[in-house]
């Protein structure tokens, strides 16, 4: 995958950032309390010395019922987790774009919360 990204620092400046990242997606691992898949990722080619980490998505159900095979009326809940490794080239002061890198992560998984609760709450069914 061919990744690009961008972003205004102070003075006017741009920082821009492009690479060319690797992904294994991960078979469903059943756990204890559930289920989770996970996406690797490792940058191959570009402007880190390193940029890898995973997307783990992970399932869990807070009652289920013993001796069941059914999922009615279960309650299920969902927790997305972004691990990342980050290191600069030699160039690149780490201060300048440290804390604006972590408020974007923040913000795009934030996103993507809000986005799955739409989702759920558009899927259920209005009475």
């Amino acid at each position: 995958m061919y990744k690009i990204g961008q972003q205004n620092l102070a003075f006017g400046l741009k920082f821009n950032a492009k690479g060319i990242v690797d992904c294994y997606e991960k078979g469903l691992e059943n756990l204890p309390f559930g289920q989770r898949r996970d996406i690797e990722f490792k940058m191959i080619e570009g402007d880190f010395q390193t940029f890898e980490g995973r997307w783990s998505i992970e399932e869990y159900n807070n009652g289920r019922c013993e001796g069941s095979d059914s999922l009615l009326g279960q309650e299920f809940h969902t927790t997305l987790l972004y691990v990342v490794d980050v290191e600069p080239k030699l160039w690149l002061p780490v201060l300048l774009v440290e804390g604006r890198l972590c408020r974007e992560i923040k913000m795009n998984l934030s996103c993507i919360r809000e986005e799955a609760q739409k989702a759920i709450q558009n899927s259920r069914p209005s009475h």
